[in-house]
């Protein structure tokens, strides 16, 4: 009970720190009001560009944009924000090497900070998907969203991205300024996830490759689970129970890349002495 105890603190604490220092410490409605602007603003965006490229036509290709532009957020905060959360550990607050030695365990800790940035990707996704199903005529009708299959494919995809997240970030402590590279491997993998395009438009070498992202499959049933019958499908031939198994085992595999790699880099950042280095972002 009381190691129970120690690592619920440890946890809830984790997630606090990285709410504050996501929100940079200022007041929550100037936060919320960032929240929803910046969202808002990149969906409005790429809408935009859509209708000038299209000339309005193809419209059931606009809720496949808008579904992957607002979920993305789950990624982007989730994996550039985490993966420069750590830079920023050690390089800017210097306490990196502080968490090494703490009570708690580092993953732990890892895991409190990425979870401290869901709330801001729920909130984000919720508003833009709001105002695309008003002011874009999306055909989400919220008494037939799916909403188990929406939440347990939004888990799955949050699990995988901590992961890579995680050790994506500890390769980095061997680079001498790793800030924003967290943003860069982000936009590499909003290419190639499905979010904007079906993979299937990608050279084949890269279909391929993105195929075994578990990216692809969780937008895939973020929009099924959505749009439902409306959804543009990237993989037709497929049911959502498979969609879905595809989902788990390539979180799982990922997991497992993941975990070995993070041992890999968490090994030659202690023996390299990157962990507690100074001046480096």
């Amino acid at each position: 009970m009381i190691a129970a105890g120690r690592l619920g603190r440890g946890f809830g604490a984790a997630t606090y720190l990285g709410w504050q220092v996501s929100s940079n410490w200022t007041s929550p409605l100037r936060f919320a009001v960032y929240s929803i602007l910046r969202p808002v603003s990149g969906a409005l965006i790429l809408v935009v560009m859509y209708d000038v490229i299209s000339g309005g036509r193809a419209r059931s290709y606009l809720a496949f944009l808008v579904t992957g532009v607002a979920f993305w957020s789950f990624v982007q905060n989730g994996f550039a924000d985490f993966s420069n959360a750590v830079m920023e550990d050690r390089g800017y607050y210097k306490m990196l090497k502080y968490v090494y030695i703490a009570p708690v365990r580092l993953p732990v800790y890892l895991f409190g900070r990425g979870l401290a940035q869901l709330g801001t990707a729920v909130s984000s996704t919720v508003i833009v998907l709001a105002i695309a199903a008003i002011a874009l005529r999306l055909p989400i009708d919220p008494a037939r969203i799916d909403y188990g299959l929406l939440a347990l494919s939004c888990l799955l995809a949050f699990v995988a991205v901590v992961g890579l997240a995680t050790t994506f970030s500890f390769v980095l402590l061997a680079v001498k300024d790793g800030y924003g590279y967290g943003e860069l491997a982000a936009q590499a993998l909003y290419i190639a996830s499905g979010a904007i395009f079906p993979i299937n438009v990608l050279p084949g070498f890269l279909a391929t490759v993105a195929a075994f992202s578990p990216l692809v499959y969780w937008l895939e049933l973020v929009r099924r689970s959505l749009l439902g019958p409306a959804a543009v499908r990237m993989f037709p031939s497929l049911s959502d129970g498979e969609v879905l198994l595809r989902l788990a085992a390539a979180t799982a595999g990922l997991l497992v890349v993941s975990a070995l790699g993070f041992r890999l880099a968490d090994h030659a950042a202690r023996g390299r002495g990157l962990v507690d280095m100074e001046g480096t972002d």
